[in-house]
């Protein structure tokens, strides 16, 4: 059986308090004179009962809509591992706004040409952009009104107005490093359409360039672990970390898990999760940001660190190849 929502009556019953007072506290209204006890009271019955206000009534209170919006920039030819990469993020993102009362409208982008007609047309309070090609970052921001929350996922951008949310890909390569017995000595990992983390993230590796293999295809990939298949070797992304596996003994693979999907990797792989953290993170920052742009943190980028390491179940076999 469904749970019962709870209405602003169920609100003013617990707090004691008049229809009416609930409405304009929970709406803020400013030209009513309420006591902060009052306030309190209400605000606190609106907690416990996990009040979720009404998506319309709000909207013409407040000249809001709603609605949250999610642009995905996406490339021609993307192999599954990058048609995958964001489906975890997106699902976790999207229920924490529907818990709160938002709805989500998802647009998926052309990269390298994005249209921004449709989505611009929409009253939207604010804006997840992700993985955006640094010199159509500015044409994308200025489809939306001043003042909508703008928060940038998986890419570096040079402007000091904007919240950017990245992986903290320095402190994954040093977990990843602390199981091995030796350096590892190859990457494998895909590119992303802002070429900015994508350089940010092989700088951050330590790896030599000449190591560090950039997946476009299975042959490709097959080709190069063929010549490195006895070595440690660290992987981006847990699609290609299965990928990898295939052609190379899984213990001697650490994978950092980048879209959060950590059990569809072997057993004999160690993992790096992130345990749906980038979500979470980008979730409370666009709250804040709503709640009160001038709340937001200082430093504008948001490094997510990884919150486990699940080493592989052939570490403690000595006679594991």
């Amino acid at each position: 059986m469904p749970i019962k929502k709870a209405t602003l009556k169920d609100i003013a019953k617990a707090a004691q308090v008049s229809v009416a007072t609930v409405s304009y506290v929970l709406n803020n209204v400013t030209n009513q004179t309420i006591p902060d006890e009052t306030k309190c009271r209400v605000l606190d019955a609106a907690k416990q009962l996990n009040y979720v206000p009404n998506l319309a009534a709000r909207s013409l209170v407040k000249q809001k809509s709603g609605l949250i919006g999610i642009l995905i920039n996406r490339s021609n030819d993307e192999g599954i591992w990058k048609q995958l990469r964001y489906a975890s993020f997106i699902n976790r993102l999207e229920r924490l706004l529907t818990d709160r009362g938002y709805h989500v409208v998802l647009s998926s982008l052309e990269a390298l040409n994005p249209k921004l007609d449709v989505i611009s047309e929409r009253n939207l309070d604010g804006i997840f952009v992700v993985d955006v090609i640094s010199e159509n970052f500015h044409l994308i921001s200025s489809h939306f009104s001043e003042g909508v929350p703008l928060i940038v996922i998986d890419s570096i951008i040079d402007d000091a107005l904007f919240y950017k949310v990245n992986f903290d890909y320095k402190d994954a390569f040093a977990q990843a490093r602390t199981p091995l017995p030796i350096n590892p000595s190859y990457l494998i990992m895909d590119s992303f359409n802002n070429v900015e983390l994508t350089q940010s993230i092989m700088d951050s590796s330590g790896i030599a360039p000449s190591m560090i293999h950039m997946v476009e295809n299975e042959e490709q990939l097959k080709r190069f672990l063929e010549q490195h298949a006895e070595k440690e070797g660290i992987v981006l992304n847990e699609f290609i970390g299965m990928l990898t596996a295939k052609y190379v003994n899984p213990a001697k693979l650490t994978v950092i898990c980048t879209t959060d999907c950590p059990d569809i990797l072997p057993a004999a792989v160690t993992r790096i999760q992130f345990n749906h953290r980038k979500p979470v993170e980008a979730f409370q920052l666009m709250m804040t940001l709503l709640d009160n742009p001038m709340n937001g943190l200082e430093h504008k980028y948001i490094e997510v660190k990884a919150s486990s390491i699940v080493e592989c179940e052939a570490s403690n076999n000595p006679n594991a190849e």
